[in-house]
């Protein structure tokens, strides 16, 4: 289980599966090696959608980022 937080608000995003992850890691550059983040806009949502992106993942990832221009997230394995 992969547990997505919002890194700004420091608060939880929601809960996806190894292959979101796997999909993420694949398409998006993490911000610190040591602190597994991504930094997500709508135009990089845009993209992880255009991507084949899960829509379950894009739809939480969307709801997140609400009106922000950006938000960085983190995950945490468990």
């Amino acid at each position: 289980m992969v547990r997505l937080f919002d890194s700004d608000a420091d608060a939880p995003i929601g809960v996806i599966t190894e292959a979101q992850l796997d999909f993420l890691q694949e398409e998006l550059i993490e911000e610190s090696i040591d602190s597994y983040t991504y930094n997500l806009s709508p135009s990089s949502l845009d993209s992880l959608e255009n991507s084949g992106g899960d829509a379950a993942l894009i739809t939480m990832l969307r709801k997140a980022l609400g009106g922000r221009s950006s938000m960085e997230v983190r995950y945490e394995l468990d």
